[in-house]
């Protein structure tokens, strides 16, 4: 009997796959199926109406009968070991648009896999072409010979000059770009326009911009040997946990600052210095670029896009100016114990294992700390930490650093064909962003599953990743406040008066920044 009850059940759970299976093997998996009937169906007939996939993108020839079109990308990359003095930092180069070859890497096989799929859907060939000196100079020696790339992948500084030479298309001009697609960084979006342009942008098809974006890092080991001291300073059992200080809207500067401090223990006090390199175990370094992550880290700006889509200076308001004083009181060399410096003297410091607490960019944690192997019980991602709960609302921001490193996506003026260059840029975009793609062989199965240490560091690089700041004066340097504030750590007194008394100055920059971007005009001679 039992038997006869197991036939049945398999015989009803086959009869209701059946239906399943056929209708999967019916289409590509791009259209559903959607009954409007509403249980009502006079005619006797089911009524249903197609709904597309909102990632779909029909598929159409590209190429003539003579052979494909050539997606022809001109790109920054460090493989042909070209010239890259004035060009950017060597070791920040494009590797998420094209590859020779697949490999076990996930993104690389992830870059391959998406354009052999876009070639045989477009009909279309992808050609890199590598840059080989300052992208700028190369860019406008293309325009000048009228030789054409449908696409640029440029240095984000490089990217900025050349929107107001009139080498880059505006792409808010061009119809088979739908700027509202997810796939697209909409913080570039509005915050990298101006006056109805846009040049350049970021989205799903360029890692580079999460890549370099500010984090802190914590070594869970010491954080861990420090739980007991940190409950009885806070007097809260949540300060043990550097995740749960994140979460509950608890992690600022000050919380992060008193911790280290806690943490540092200075064992040779006679020379004067305090480096885990030298045996000391060390709360705090701070990087090169540290006082710009905090800056945007507080919510302050240099300048923010007004309702009307322009630019206007926050860097003279009261709060930049309580941020700027605070940065200066606590992480100026000359009154601070930090250890502050470069790449090479805070690497020594993190290969110590003496380390609490120290400043990297997220391409840093997978490059460098997540392939060294540094710390013994393991290492947590952190956003960087807010200035003022309050004043914030709870809301963290992660600074996205552009000097020589940031790379943006650009269409150039010259193009082979406009049309299928705009197209296949929506495509790039569009297809990084589908599963098993580009974003998520970086975010999810490099950065998420490989590089984060465990469950606290993912939840805390999805804050990180949803709160990435761009500021349109970080590229053009008006007035030099982005210098100014990357610089506060080493001034020998406070500057913020002198700094904001450039204002004017500043202002008649960014208003003719604006006039170029708005009626970008070729300059032979433009630097």
């Amino acid at each position: 009997m039992k038997n006869l009850i197991r036939i049945a059940i398999l015989l009803l759970a086959l009869l209701m796959v059946v239906p399943c299976l056929a209708a999967c093997g019916n289409g590509s998996g791009n259209d559903t199926t959607v009954d409007n009937s509403n249980g009502q169906n006079p005619g006797g007939e089911d009524e249903t109406t197609t709904e597309k996939d909102p990632d779909y993108i029909e598929p159409k020839k590209l190429g003539t009968d003579a052979g494909d079109y050539v997606y022809k990308a001109y790109v920054r990359s460090n493989q042909n070991g070209g010239d890259m003095k004035n060009g950017g930092n060597p070791g920040f180069y494009c590797e998420d648009f094209w590859v020779a070859d697949t490999s076990e890497d996930a993104l690389t096989f992830a870059v391959y896999t998406r354009n052999q799929t876009i070639q045989e859907t477009f009909g279309c060939r992808i050609v890199q072409v590598d840059s080989t000196r300052h992208m700028y100079e190369e860019l406008k020696d293309y325009y000048q010979n009228s030789e054409t790339h449908d696409l640029a992948i440029i240095l984000a500084v490089g990217a900025a000059t050349a929107a107001t030479s009139n080498l880059l298309q505006d792409i808010n001009s061009l119809e088979y770009i739908e700027l509202d697609h997810r796939s697209y960084d909409q913080n570039s979006i509005a915050q990298l326009s101006m006056g109805g342009k846009l040049y350049y942008l970021s989205g799903d098809m360029n890692i580079s911009t999460m890549d370099n974006t500010a984090s802190t890092i914590v070594n869970l080991g010491m954080y861990k040997a420090l739980g007991e001291t940190l409950v009885d300073t806070f007097g809260d059992e949540v300060y043990a946990d550097p995740y749960k200080l994140v979460t509950e809207k608890l992690w600022d500067m000050d919380t992060m600052l008193t911790i280290a401090e806690l943490a540092t223990v200075d064992m040779n006090k006679s020379d004067g210095v305090t480096d885990s390199s030298k045996g000391d175990t060390v709360g705090y370094f701070e990087y090169s670029a540290t006082p710009l992550y905090y800056f945007y880290s507080s919510g302050a700006r240099l300048s923010s896009i007004d309702e009307d889509g322009y630019p206007e200076f926050t860097i003279n308001n009261d709060y930049a100016q309580e941020v700027y004083d605070y940065i200066f009181r606590n992480l100026n060399h000359a009154a601070n114990p930090w250890i502050a410096s470069s790449s090479g003297q805070r690497m020594n410091n993190v290969k110590s294992g003496n380390l609490l607490f120290v400043d990297f960019i997220l391409w840093d944690v997978r490059t460098q700390l997540y392939s060294g192997n540094y710390y013994s019980e393991g290492y947590g991602v952190l956003p960087t930490p807010m200035y003022d709960v309050d004043a914030q609302e709870g809301q963290y921001y992660s600074a996205v650093f552009f000097q020589d490193c940031v790379h943006l996506w650009a269409i150039p003026q010259m193009c082979t064909n406009l049309d299928n260059a705009a197209f296949l840029f929506h495509v790039m975009a569009v297809y990084s962003s589908k599963k098993d793609s580009t974003m998520d062989a970086y975010y999810q199965k490099t950065m998420y599953m490989t590089v984060a240490t465990d469950m606290g560091s993912r939840e805390c690089m999805d804050i990180i990743r949803t709160t990435m700041v761009y500021d349109i004066a970080q590229l053009y340097n008006w007035g030099t406040f982005s210098s100014d504030i990357q610089n506060i750590d080493t001034v020998s007194a406070n500057g913020y008066a002198n700094m904001v008394n450039k204002l004017d100055t500043a202002e008649e920059e960014m208003n003719l920044t604006l006039e170029k971007f708005k009626n970008p005009q070729y300059v032979p001679d433009a630097q």
